[in-house]
């Protein structure tokens, strides 16, 4: 096991956090950046791995979770009262940004593939409506179910739910929610095909040519 991994853990765990299972591997860089934050909880489950993975739990209070035979990379940054909960069997082959804050939370399901992807409950910053002084754009939670292919560089914005066995195509900015059995594509995503769904093996099949002018 990583020995920086070991001693952030310890570290976390001396500071009131809970600490649940323990990673299969720990590849690359771990970083837990937790500050003075408490009753945070991590949990790794059966089988998972972690490859260059950062979590950023410094307002405490948290709680990140990864299933069975998951493999994980990337940067996670889990507010007070928030919750990412990462499913079974899912994977990132590419380096991914999700942020839950605000007490909203991510839930992804089970076997997803994700590339580099970035998705968050919040905008960062406040929008004030000026007649009555009020902020007028609160997190939202995000749901992507079980079984959803996410392309290189998707990102999914707050308030989405992506049902089950949906594709989003490469560089897709997801705007609004996407029914399961969907291929969308596009700035803003729009859907393109319906009743599809997607898996790991690739099926030999002919190649085309070239669309000609």
């Amino acid at each position: 096991m990583n020995d920086s991994y070991e001693k952030q853990v310890a570290s976390f765990i001396a500071a009131g956090n809970v600490v649940i299972g323990k990673p299969e591997k720990v590849l690359g860089d771990f970083n837990l950046n937790f500050q003075s934050g408490k009753n945070s909880s991590i949990t790794f489950s059966e089988g998972c791995i972690l490859n260059n993975v950062s979590i950023n739990m410094e307002n405490g209070s948290g709680e990140w979770k990864v299933g069975k035979k998951t493999y994980i990379r990337g940067r996670y940054f889990i507010g007070a009262g928030s919750k990412i909960e990462i499913g079974d069997q899912t994977a990132m082959n590419r380096h991914v940004l999700i942020v839950a804050t605000e007490g909203a939370s991510i839930t992804i399901g089970k076997d997803c593939l994700f590339s580099d992807i970035t998705m968050s409950t919040t905008d960062w910053h406040s929008i004030i409506d000026d007649m009555t002084g009020e902020r007028i754009n609160p997190a939202k939670c995000i749901v992507i179910e079980d079984s959803v292919w996410l392309g290189e560089n998707v990102t999914i914005q707050k308030g989405i739910t992506i049902g089950k066995n949906s594709i989003i195509g490469s560089k897709a900015l997801v705007t609004k929610t996407i029914p399961p059995g969907s291929l969308a594509v596009g700035i803003p995503a729009k859907i393109i095909r319906e009743n599809v769904r997607w898996q790991r093996t690739l099926i030999p099949m002919d190649f085309l040519p070239a669309e000609p002018y």
